[in-house]
């Protein structure tokens, strides 16, 4: 199905997250990974990577294992109340994670950015975060979580996905005014340090999932500039994955 979709929408390249129901078990992960790769092994590229859910005990030889089949970041998920790492915990493993080359795949509420900016200031790398920001609670551009973004964008510490606008809408829209308001003013804002994202197959919708041509519609609508929306889309991507 993944296959599928990606040739309707022409999407060359994946970065794959491990799904929460597999814990600290990756094999599901590599083996998608391996297998779209497959394709293209005549040409000596690899079009699809991951990002992986870490064990804090995992040795330095297991982490070089992953980076060889493909993994090339860690998902970090420090959304209150689920979080799966204290924050000194995530911030030693941001560390160990930065030697092999990889970024953080940061899950938390954005509203709550300001609480930890300095911290996250201070870890090597790069950061990602999902969902236009993800913020669940508070949705303006002036609480001090999104200025906490902007500050850490220019300081060329985060990055963030445009991805699933109805996770961050109170109604569950894909084309909520005030999600269109964040994403619009972070694109503005920073055009370089914004990259696009299916959250393909939306399992946290219930009823009807969106349709992906219509939110990929959506993405085009905020950015009506070929070229800042190829940079979007090609451009960012290579760059911070690598493709």
């Amino acid at each position: 199905e993944y296959k599928a979709l990606s040739q309707k929408l022409s999407v060359a390249g994946a970065v794959f997250l491990q799904p929460e129901d597999q814990g600290f078990d990756h094999q599901f992960l590599i083996k998608t990974i391996l297998e779209l790769n497959e394709i293209d092994k005549n040409q000596g590229i690899s079009k699809a990577f991951g990002v992986a859910t870490l064990n804090l005990d995992m040795s330095d030889d297991e982490l070089e294992g992953l980076k060889g089949s493909g993994i090339i970041a860690a998902q970090f998920i420090m959304t209150a109340g689920d979080e799966k790492y204290e924050w000194d915990e995530a911030e030693r493993l941001a560390w160990r994670i930065n030697d092999l080359g990889w970024s953080v795949d940061l899950h938390m509420d954005g509203s709550d950015l300001h609480e930890v900016e300095q911290r996250l200031s201070s870890w090597p790398g790069y950061i990602t975060l999902r969902h236009i920001g993800q913020f669940s609670r508070t949705k303006t551009l002036k609480q001090r979580g999104f200025k906490a973004l902007t500050r850490l964008i220019d300081r060329d510490k985060v990055w963030v996905k445009l991805s699933a606008p109805y996770n961050s809408s109170r109604k569950g829209l894909i084309d909520d005014p005030e999600v269109i308001a964040i994403a619009s003013a972070l694109i503005n804002w920073a055009p370089e340090r914004m990259i696009w994202g299916t959250n393909w197959h939306h399992l946290e919708v219930t009823e009807e999932p969106p349709k992906d041509s219509d939110l990929f519609r959506i993405f085009c609508n905020w950015i009506p500039e070929t070229s800042r929306r190829k940079m979007i889309l090609n451009e960012n991507p290579s760059i911070l994955y690598g493709f």
